[in-house]
């Protein structure tokens, strides 16, 4: 090489590196540092970044405020910064390091508010696609037009670990970008921008489905006595974290040497897909499958029970038909506890549920010519996605019949072999069955798996400065409600936590009915929850919108949401905001006594009175000290409730509105309904 050309050759390199050393240090903020965001108004807030390690930060504000900070060993610094009042000023931050300089506009001074949860939360004032817009939206909409409302919505991530930065950006509400927010958090909003006449930064961060496991801190959710959906015991979370955020763990190393199909390729396909060729084979009659295990159904069960195990597995059985005559033919199935399965006999499907919401049948009727004299194999390919699931019920049912008579039964031994394990939306092909999945296995990479939102949607945002949390969320959680008594107050504190503030406001939603009252344990369950929600008002500084005159017979998702939002508001206006007169919740049961086989109920929050439109309240129950409630009259005198039936003459306890879905006439004379009850349930 020519001498001459030696030194700008090496110069050049080190000017490559010095600058990617550089993009790798570089001044940056945390993610809801951007322009047009909102500050907490007139306190400490906390502002934070990275940079390289051990340089100085400085901050200057167009309010006059300075601050400065040396960044730690690895990069990240911290500082308080004062806010002034509110102002109605459009303000500006400068953050420099060395050379690196980042300015944030357009900062408004006010109140910021986290809104999370799941669908309802998270459904949006243009409403979901499938339902439709909320009630109001087509006047609520083009006339959103508050530029001091902002709002943010934390982009979705699944983490393993916590995360330090969120996707998402603040908006401006107008009427084309408030569609796309949460409608819940968008009335909140509203109402408490109108009453306070202060901007208001509003935080998204919610899953549709999610249930309240994911949402928190894996050292609190740990210490709660419960397993998440796919049957793992919460003491294990931190265990699961780790080797799934680990590369070289064994489980990864393995999990990521297998051959792999995306789960919609199989169940997205209009027909039937195989995990790869010799899964085909497995239908046909010569198929060899000696080496397959024996097991009885009451086996096959426990294996679906196995926490650790989803995926495909098949089963095989082999029958004799001695005297074939034509005829009509139908196999019966019994009961499958999975939704997701096909059904084969001699190599021909006769039978495919592989898509969510189907009903099977009583009974499937069998082409002709399908069976023949002599052997006979029917195969069965079942899917099990959540590790629970997966076996037979009424398993004597299962057969094949020659009109209404059995000639084959099932349920004897069959052969069985998983084929492959289900594991972040993808098949992985399993060669040696069952056995061969390493363990203890990793966390899944669900939004239904413990922590794992906490980690990607809540902890790169903390810790922020906020006025406070408000909260909808339940429904993936309403049938383990005596885990919720201790999930819901334990995510609670994991928050405030985080914040270290062991008294942030947290104001929820008590889930609206929803059902057919068709079903008295669901009607049960439903009651049960809401009781829980309503018990966990004896936390400090928690507050509870009411909902159950605003529930839907069918939807989940009830449309009325702007009523939701502005009860959530009344919480926080009576409670942070001063206005002390406001009747702020319907009436919650207080206390119970007895006279003259009538029983006597008194409530907080009667405001100016309690009220209903008709003599007579609706589903009241009472119940002597058998517990067994009979339908009862209620009525309304001197702001308490009397409660009697001709069926009780003792009566020692009083329930109200113990249904999935009804519509009451019981108030107080604000308009906000009172909340489901049981005096059994004492705080």
């Amino acid at each position: 090489m020519n001498k001459y050309f030696k030194f700008p050759i090496i110069l050049l390199a080190v000017l490559i590196i010095s600058c990617q050393s550089n993009r790798q240090g570089k001044l940056s903020l945390a993610s809801l540092f951007q322009d047009q965001m909102v500050a907490q108004q007139d306190t400490l807030i906390n502002v934070w970044g990275w940079s390289t390690a051990n340089a100085e930060i400085k901050l200057k504000t167009s309010w006059g405020e300075q601050a400065g900070v040396l960044s730690d060993s690895t990069g990240s610094w911290h500082l308080k910064l004062r806010t002034p009042k509110v102002d109605h000023q459009l303000h500006k931050m400068t953050v420099k390091s060395g050379r690196d300089s980042l300015i944030i506009k357009d900062i408004l001074m006010g109140e910021v508010w986290l809104a999370s949860g799941q669908s309802n939360m998270e459904m949006p004032v243009k409403g979901f696609k499938s339902e439709g817009p909320v009630d109001s939206a087509e006047e609520e909409i083009p006339n959103a037009k508050f530029p001091e409302i902002r709002m943010f919505t934390v982009g979705k991530k699944i983490a393993f670990s916590p995360e330090k930065k969120v996707s998402g950006k603040w908006v401006t509400c107008s009427p084309e970008t408030v569609g796309y927010f949460s409608a819940v958090g968008y009335f909140f909003s509203k109402k408490l921008h109108l009453k306070l006449n202060v901007p208001v930064g509003i935080i998204h961060s919610s899953w549709s489905g999610s249930p309240g496991e994911t949402w928190t801190k894996s050292d609190f959710i740990e210490k709660v006595d419960g397993h998440d959906i796919f049957g793992f015991h919460f003491n294990e979370t931190s265990k699961k974290l780790v080797i799934a955020n680990d590369p070289n763990s064994k489980y990864n190393k393995w999990i990521n040497g297998l051959e792999k199909v995306h789960f919609d390729s199989i169940l997205k396909s209009k027909d039937i897909k195989w995990l790869n060729h010799d899964r085909k084979r497995i239908t046909e009659i010569d198929y060899n499958d000696e080496s397959w295990k024996n097991y009885e159904f009451v086996e096959i069960k426990e294996i679906f029970k196995r926490n650790y195990f989803n995926g495909s597995v098949w089963l095989r059985n082999n029958f004799e038909i001695k005297d074939y005559t034509n005829g009509k033919f139908n196999l019966k199935i019994g009961k499958l506890n999975t939704k997701l399965f096909s059904i084969f006999i001699n190599g021909n499907m006769v039978y495919r549920n592989e898509s969510w919401g189907k009903q099977n049948p009583n009974k499937i009727n069998l082409p002709e010519n399908i069976l023949k004299k002599g052997k006979n194999i029917i195969a069965i390919r079942l899917i099990d996605n959540w590790g629970s699931t997966g076996d037979f019920e009424k398993i004597k049912d299962f057969g094949l019949y020659n009109q209404r008579k059995k000639i084959i039964g099932f349920t004897d031994q069959w052969k069985f072999k998983a084929t492959s394990y289900l594991v972040n939306q993808s098949f992985h092909i399993l060669d040696n069955g069952i056995n061969e999945i390493v363990k203890p296995v990793a966390m899944k990479k669900s939004s239904f798996s413990p922590s794992t939102l906490f980690n990607g949607m809540i902890a790169p945002i903390v810790p922020y400065t906020l006025k406070g949390f408000i909260w909808y969320q339940g429904e993936s959680n309403r049938g383990k409600f005596e885990v919720y008594k201790e999930l819901f107050p334990s995510l609670i504190d994991s928050w405030r936590q985080e914040w270290k503030n062991k008294t942030l406001p947290f104001y929820y939603v008590q889930l609206a009915p929803v059902g057919s009252n068709e079903n008295p344990k669901q009607d049960s369950i439903h009651a049960e929850f809401r009781d829980v929600q309503r018990k966990a008002l004896a936390k400090s500084n928690l507050g509870m919108a009411i909902t159950l005159d605003i529930g839907h017979p069918r939807l989940i998702h009830a449309p009325k949401k702007k009523p939701v939002g502005e009860r959530l508001a009344l919480w926080a206006l009576a409670k942070d905001y001063g206005f002390n007169n406001l009747t702020y919740s319907g009436p919650l049961y207080k206390s119970i006594s007895f006279n003259n086989s009538r029983a006597y109920l008194s409530f907080d929050h009667v405001g100016k009175g309690l009220h209903s439109k008709d003599k007579f309240l609706k589903y009241f129950e009472i119940a002597d000290q058998d517990k067994k409630f009979y339908d009862a009259k209620a009525v309304i005198k001197n702001n308490k409730v009397i409660v009697w039936s001709k069926k009780i003459s003792n009566p020692k306890f009083v329930r109200y509105g113990w249904k999935s879905y009804f519509e009451p006439n019981f108030f107080n004379k604000e308009g906000l309904p009172a909340s489901s009850f049981s005096s059994i349930n004492e705080f």
